[in-house]
């Protein structure tokens, strides 16, 4: 009886766990989260003997603070702004003097990984901002640098002083006209446009489907293009962002934006995955090796088909942690993350070196059997297909 109810129900029994457990999961990330900026404040003002609540919008985690001296008098300001960087959202302090000068700052939350964010302090990134006024515009690429290879940490940063700045300014009685951002559109993305439209007439014109080496020639220019050179691979966490309202700004983060909903909008519209096989990065890598290697194991047996759920397994626990933590960075861990950065902890170069090993014998097996992105993927495809089945089942077709 078991046997044949898990025959006939087992597949929808398991789509509504996943889904109640993904509901469920937001709604304690959700509840439990609850911001504590107070504990960081003496490490831009380890004088202060105690820190005053002047003013916040909670709601934006925007906090500004007294700090005050053993006597009570004031000595400084301290702003907690929120902005977001690769993977998520970062807590960013600011110590201001009484006139509104920066003295000094810390990110002590952040959720971007160390290949990333370890490069702000390399490159000397937060001594641009000692010194400046409130009144300076701090604007990213116009008045601040950002570190090549960590934009959007750079941007995260950028946006969390330039928030604090807001409610300072609001309490020095001149408040800080904001100015409209500007729209960074560069030859990043229109390399990405430009792969796009390509890969499209590839899969879609009949004439240029049957010449094979063009898919070998656009993963190549997807290695050289969105690994060696941008670092910018479609992960998981470029995806994740989005429903669980960490998402940046569309002017200073065109790229993503194009990356995510391009890909999205390409497969809801026409039924097909323009990225996986044919842009990405990492299974230019893998086909490569699996030429070297000679090996020829595709998932086509019915055991190798069943295994190809492993993605669905690993892509439903990550959702389902990054929303209880509320940290996308936990949404960082596929290898090319570190093989396109080369920085890496241990583990992440021992998955990279195990990926990469397998893959001389087994094709793209990372894309076939682990690729949480490919798993996304395949599910807006399902839910594409079965869509249409239900508009054609009740319009009569």
């Amino acid at each position: 009886m078991q046997s044949s109810f898990w025959k006939l129900h087992g597949k929808k029994a398991l789509i509504i766990f996943a889904i109640l457990t993904v509901v469920i999961a937001g709604v304690i990330g959700k509840v439990s989260a609850s911001p504590d900026v107070e504990q960081y404040l003496s490490k831009v003002v380890p004088e202060a003997a105690s820190f005053k609540k002047l003013a916040d919008r909670a709601s934006d985690d925007l906090y500004l603070f007294g700090a005050l001296d053993s006597d009570g008098n004031q000595i400084a300001f301290v702003t907690s702004g929120k902005g977001l960087g690769y993977a998520g959202p970062m807590t960013v302090v600011v110590a201001w003097s009484n006139d509104g000068i920066i003295l000094a700052m810390d990110v002590p939350q952040t959720n971007d990984t160390p290949a990333w964010y370890g490069r702000l302090a390399a490159n000397d990134y937060f001594s641009q901002f000692i010194g400046r006024s409130y009144q300076d515009p701090l604007q990213l690429n116009e008045d601040i640098n950002a570190v090549s290879g960590a934009t959007r940490s750079s941007t995260g940063v950028d946006t969390g002083v330039r928030e604090g700045r807001l409610i300072l300014s609001e309490q020095l009685g001149n408040p800080y006209p904001v100015p409209p951002e500007p729209i960074n559109f560069g030859l990043a993305e229109v390399f990405f446009i430009a792969g796009i439209l390509a890969v499209f007439a590839l899969r879609m014109i009949p004439s240029l489907r049957k010449i094979h080496v063009l898919r070998y020639l656009s993963l190549l220019v997807g290695l050289a293009v969105f690994g060696i050179w941008l670092s910018v691979p479609l992960s998981l966490v470029n995806f994740i962002v989005f429903p669980t309202g960490f998402a940046p700004s569309w002017q200073s983060n065109m790229l993503l934006y194009l990356m995510v909903f391009g890909i999205i909008g390409a497969a809801l519209a026409f039924g097909k995955n323009l990225w996986c096989f044919w842009m990405c990065p990492f299974s230019a890598i893998q086909e490569g090796l699996n030429f070297i290697g000679g090996g020829r194991t595709r998932p086509i047996t019915r055991t190798q088909l069943v295994m190809r759920n492993t993605r669905y397994v690993i892509l439903w626990l990550i959702v389902v942690l990054v929303l209880v933590f509320q940290s996308p960075s936990l949404a960082v861990f596929e290898p090319w993350n570190t093989i396109f950065s080369l920085k890496g902890v241990l583990d992440q170069w021992l998955l990279v070196i195990a990926t990469l090993g397998v893959s001389l014998f087994i094709h793209d097996f990372w894309c076939h059997y682990l690729c949480p992105v490919g798993a996304t993927m395949d599910i807006i495809l399902k839910i594409r297909k079965s869509t249409i089945g239900l508009v054609n089942k009740f319009s009569g077709k």
